[in-house]
């Protein structure tokens, strides 16, 4: 147990966690070496078959599982209060992966965290796939299939295909960090980045990889107010990462990686109000493949961006940097009107 002294700010969140999710006391379940549930599966697994909201509070540690949050309204937090912007000291982990050249199986397999149930949220808790780095191996940290799913100063690491967005899914990240290497954003869903940090931790690869089915349908990955930069391999898979394969040094960093590609020819992917770092190539955007680019149709848009990876005139032919009339109709609540199910200040 640690003593917190509590801001204004911490309060505040606190305080919204408290008022969005626990109903009584009696809705939420304990996670620790000493409480009725020892494992975060095993609470989940004793919640309510209701549409009442229930917390799962974790106390701190590593738990090394793989977990599936089907159930609606369900929350995962700490159990003890961590200040704002403190390190996380909740962890799962879980070593995986999925060979992406296998007709077998799902990249879905490797996931550490799946989240199936509509509005999910999960505040602080740091999901890591400790599978060792190989090339064409998919080792992802979470993958969201439902709709309204938020996370708030979550982490998530992994190598290739880190985070899922899938078909029908609407996610919101707010104050999150995602690492990875190859195609680590990845899905057909829309998910809208929110003062994010998103690192890339291997040379050559995309950030991005989008798939809409026509260029009416939903879907989109929008980073808002975001730092994308590059990292030696981070975190919990720092001991995991193939000296070939991943940065080593800070002086690969430079020219090195793009912004996306596009699984299909709707891809859709803009970076608004962000810091772009000297990682990103000139182009900005990368095509799918020689025989297959998958450009004709393409939205791969960029405003008001900073940093040394920025906009410039050897930028794609197929990305567009918008106006501010263009980019206004990108904000959150364009992007999902009327919603309620996340917040914005948290």
């Amino acid at each position: 147990m640690r003593s917190v002294i509590f801001s204004s700010g911490l309060l505040g969140f606190w305080s919204l966690v408290a008022a969005t999710t626990v109903q009584s006391s009696s809705n939420t379940a304990n996670v620790c070496s000493t409480c009725s549930y020892t494992t975060i599966s095993g609470a989940l697994t004793s919640l309510p078959s209701d549409n009442t909201t229930w917390t799962i509070a974790i106390d701190d540690g590593t738990y090394n599982e793989r977990i599936t949050i089907s159930r609606s309204n369900t929350i995962l937090r700490p159990l003890q209060h961590v200040a704002i912007g403190a390190p996380n000291t909740v962890f799962i982990e879980h070593s995986a992966g999925h060979d992406t050249q296998s007709t077998t199986g799902s990249d879905v397999d490797s996931a550490v965290v799946v989240v199936t149930g509509t509005n999910v949220q999960l505040y602080q808790i740091t999901v890591a796939n400790i599978y060792p780095q190989t090339r064409n191996f998919a080792n992802l940290a979470m993958a969201i299939q439902a709709p309204e799913a938020s996370l708030y100063w979550v982490k998530l690491y992994g190598y290739q295909d880190t985070l899922l967005i899938d078909r029908g899914t609407t996610a919101y990240l707010k104050h999150c960090y995602v690492e990875g290497s190859v195609d680590f954003i990845w899905g057909y869903g829309t998910a809208y980045f929110d003062s994010c940090t998103i690192a890339s931790n291997a040379a050559g690869g995309s950030i991005t990889a989008h798939n809409r089915a026509s260029a009416s349908a939903p879907g989109g990955f929008y980073f808002d107010y975001c730092s994308v930069t590059a990292t030696i391999p981070s975190g919990p898979i720092a001991s995991t990462a193939n000296k070939a394969l991943s940065f080593s040094s800070p002086s690969q960093f430079a020219n090195s990686c793009y912004l996306g590609r596009p699984w299909n020819q709707y891809a859709k992917v803009v970076y608004m109000n962000s810091v772009l770092n000297s990682q990103i190539k000139p182009a900005g955007w990368s095509i799918w493949s020689a025989t297959n680019p998958n450009t004709d149709g393409v939205t791969f848009d960029e405003y008001a961006n900073t940093g040394a990876g920025n906009w410039n005139s050897n930028r794609a032919s197929f990305a567009t940097n918008l106006t501010s009339t263009q980019a206004a109709t990108y904000n959150i609540y364009s992007v999902y009107p009327g919603a309620t199910w996340f917040n914005t200040s948290a």
